[in-house]
Protein backbone atom coordinates (compact mmCIF):
# COMPACT_ATOMS: atom_id res chain seq x y z
CA UNK A 1 0.00 0.00 0.00
CA UNK A 2 1.31 3.35 -0.77
CA UNK A 3 2.22 5.57 2.11
CA UNK A 4 0.15 8.55 0.82
CA UNK A 5 -2.95 6.81 1.58
CA UNK A 6 -1.90 7.88 4.92
CA UNK A 7 -1.72 11.16 6.75
CA UNK A 8 0.94 12.05 9.04
CA UNK A 9 -1.30 11.48 11.81
CA UNK A 10 -2.65 7.92 10.71
CA UNK A 11 1.40 6.99 10.34
CA UNK A 12 1.83 7.97 13.74
CA UNK A 13 -0.83 6.01 15.24
CA UNK A 14 0.32 3.21 13.05
CA UNK A 15 4.22 3.51 14.33
CA UNK A 16 3.19 3.92 17.79
CA UNK A 17 0.48 0.95 17.63
CA UNK A 18 3.47 -1.12 15.96
CA UNK A 19 6.17 -0.62 18.33
CA UNK A 20 3.80 -1.40 21.37
CA UNK A 21 2.98 -4.54 19.79
CA UNK A 22 6.91 -5.05 18.54
CA UNK A 23 8.01 -4.71 22.06
CA UNK A 24 5.58 -7.01 23.45
CA UNK A 25 6.16 -9.81 20.80
CA UNK A 26 10.02 -9.22 22.01
CA UNK A 27 9.07 -9.74 25.35
CA UNK A 28 6.60 -12.95 24.90
CA UNK A 29 9.61 -14.36 22.92
CA UNK A 30 12.04 -13.96 25.51
CA UNK A 31 9.92 -15.28 28.19
CA UNK A 32 8.40 -18.17 26.39
CA UNK A 33 9.23 -20.95 24.02
CA UNK A 34 8.00 -20.29 20.37
CA UNK A 35 5.55 -23.34 21.02
CA UNK A 36 3.89 -21.56 23.42
CA UNK A 37 3.92 -18.61 21.93
CA UNK A 38 2.14 -19.81 18.81
CA UNK A 39 -0.09 -21.55 21.18
CA UNK A 40 -0.95 -18.61 22.63
CA UNK A 41 -1.43 -16.56 19.59
CA UNK A 42 -3.53 -19.66 18.75
CA UNK A 43 -5.78 -18.16 21.01
CA UNK A 44 -5.80 -14.66 20.30
CA UNK A 45 -6.43 -15.54 16.79
CA UNK A 46 -9.29 -17.52 17.51
CA UNK A 47 -10.58 -14.25 19.92
CA UNK A 48 -10.48 -12.09 17.06
CA UNK A 49 -12.23 -14.76 14.46
CA UNK A 50 -14.87 -14.62 17.05
CA UNK A 51 -14.74 -10.59 17.10
CA UNK A 52 -17.09 -9.76 13.94
CA UNK A 53 -14.97 -7.93 11.52
CA UNK A 54 -14.52 -10.87 8.87
CA UNK A 55 -17.64 -10.47 7.73
CA UNK A 56 -16.65 -6.98 6.72
CA UNK A 57 -14.19 -7.52 3.51
CA UNK A 58 -13.37 -3.62 3.19
CA UNK A 59 -12.68 -3.34 7.19
CA UNK A 60 -10.33 -6.92 6.25
CA UNK A 61 -8.58 -5.35 3.89
CA UNK A 62 -7.99 -2.52 5.72
CA UNK A 63 -6.71 -4.04 8.56
CA UNK A 64 -4.12 -6.01 6.48
CA UNK A 65 -2.66 -3.10 4.74
CA UNK A 66 -2.03 -1.18 8.10
CA UNK A 67 -0.11 -4.35 8.95
CA UNK A 68 1.90 -4.41 5.36
CA UNK A 69 2.68 -0.86 5.81
CA UNK A 70 3.46 -0.20 9.02
CA UNK A 71 5.50 -3.78 10.63
CA UNK A 72 8.24 -4.01 7.22
CA UNK A 73 8.79 0.22 7.69
CA UNK A 74 9.44 -0.16 11.48
CA UNK A 75 10.65 -2.86 12.18
CA UNK A 76 14.23 -2.70 10.88
CA UNK A 77 14.07 0.83 12.78
CA UNK A 78 13.49 -0.66 16.92
CA UNK A 79 16.49 -0.90 19.00
CA UNK A 80 16.08 -4.68 19.45
CA UNK A 81 16.41 -7.90 17.17
CA UNK A 82 12.92 -7.61 15.23
CA UNK A 83 13.27 -10.72 13.09
CA UNK A 84 10.74 -12.71 11.22
CA UNK A 85 8.67 -14.55 14.20
CA UNK A 86 8.69 -11.13 16.23
CA UNK A 87 7.12 -9.34 13.49
CA UNK A 88 4.74 -11.98 12.48
CA UNK A 89 3.76 -11.82 16.50
CA UNK A 90 2.97 -8.32 15.80
CA UNK A 91 1.32 -8.39 12.92
CA UNK A 92 -1.17 -11.13 14.52
CA UNK A 93 -1.55 -8.61 17.52
CA UNK A 94 -2.56 -5.62 15.50
CA UNK A 95 -4.68 -7.64 13.44
CA UNK A 96 -6.43 -9.05 16.49
CA UNK A 97 -7.24 -5.72 17.46
CA UNK A 98 -9.20 -4.87 14.80
CA UNK A 99 -10.80 -8.86 15.21
CA UNK A 100 -9.19 -10.45 12.25
CA UNK A 101 -7.94 -13.99 12.62
CA UNK A 102 -3.96 -13.67 11.93
CA UNK A 103 -2.04 -17.29 11.42
CA UNK A 104 1.17 -17.40 12.52
CA UNK A 105 3.55 -20.67 10.32
CA UNK A 106 7.10 -21.01 10.84
CA UNK A 107 8.86 -23.08 8.33
CA UNK A 108 12.09 -24.52 7.24
CA UNK A 109 14.32 -24.92 3.96
CA UNK A 110 17.64 -25.55 3.38
CA UNK A 111 19.68 -22.78 1.29
CA UNK A 112 21.92 -23.63 -0.98
CA UNK A 113 24.88 -24.42 0.97
CA UNK A 114 22.59 -27.04 2.51
CA UNK A 115 22.19 -25.24 5.84
CA UNK A 116 19.05 -25.26 7.93
CA UNK A 117 17.10 -22.40 7.93
CA UNK A 118 14.12 -21.45 9.45
CA UNK A 119 11.00 -18.71 8.76
CA UNK A 120 7.76 -17.46 10.20
CA UNK A 121 5.60 -15.38 8.73
CA UNK A 122 1.73 -14.45 9.31
CA UNK A 123 -1.14 -15.49 7.04
CA UNK A 124 -4.48 -13.40 7.25
CA UNK A 125 -7.51 -13.22 4.46
CA UNK A 126 -6.30 -16.45 2.49
CA UNK A 127 -2.59 -14.88 1.96
CA UNK A 128 0.91 -14.27 3.24
CA UNK A 129 0.84 -10.82 4.50
CA UNK A 130 4.14 -10.83 6.63
CA UNK A 131 7.17 -12.69 5.81
CA UNK A 132 7.44 -12.40 2.17
CA UNK A 133 7.98 -15.18 -0.71
CA UNK A 134 7.53 -17.87 1.53
CA UNK A 135 7.17 -20.99 -1.29
CA UNK A 136 10.28 -22.19 -0.61
CA UNK A 137 9.87 -22.97 2.96
CA UNK A 138 8.04 -26.35 4.32
CA UNK A 139 5.81 -25.14 6.96
CA UNK A 140 6.08 -27.26 10.06
CA UNK A 141 4.02 -25.16 12.78
CA UNK A 142 1.03 -23.09 12.47
CA UNK A 143 -0.77 -21.24 15.50
CA UNK A 144 -4.17 -22.76 14.16
CA UNK A 145 -2.43 -25.90 15.76
CA UNK A 146 -1.80 -27.90 12.23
Amino acid sequence: MPATRYSRADKARLATEAFLALLWARFMLQRTTPRDVLRLNHAASDRAASGGSRADPVAVAAGCEDVVFIIPRLAPRVPWRSDCLVQAMAGQRMLARRGIAGDIAVGTTKNAAGEFEAHAWLNASGQTILGGDVSRFEPLLRSDGA
